[in-house]
């Protein structure tokens, strides 16, 4: 008597497949997001410059290297971001 043996490989196929397959969806998603709100790259990169000002305050700046914020920049940066964007940084 000769058993057929169980389809393991298309099992092994979904549990390998469906993760990826998510992750490319959720890529692709956030893509499109970026994609069809323009305004999102440009308040990342306003955000960043402000979180590296607030950092070379505390830290100071590099060795041999001049400032590139100035005292109070950091609260100006933050001022205006809020009046253009409504939001916190």
């Amino acid at each position: 008597m000769t058993e057929k043996a169980t389809p393991k490989p298309k099992l092994v196929r979904w549990i390998i497949g469906t993760p990826i397959a998510l992750f490319a969806l959720l890529m692709l998603g956030s893509q499109l997001m970026f994609y069809f709100s323009p305004n999102k790259e440009e308040q990342w990169l306003e955000r960043e410059t402000i979180r590296l000002c607030w950092k070379e305050r505390e830290k100071g700046p590099k060795e041999n290297t001049p400032a590139q914020f100035k005292e109070g920049q950091c609260e100006q940066l933050e001022f205006d971001f809020k009046n253009k964007w409504n939001v916190n940084p």
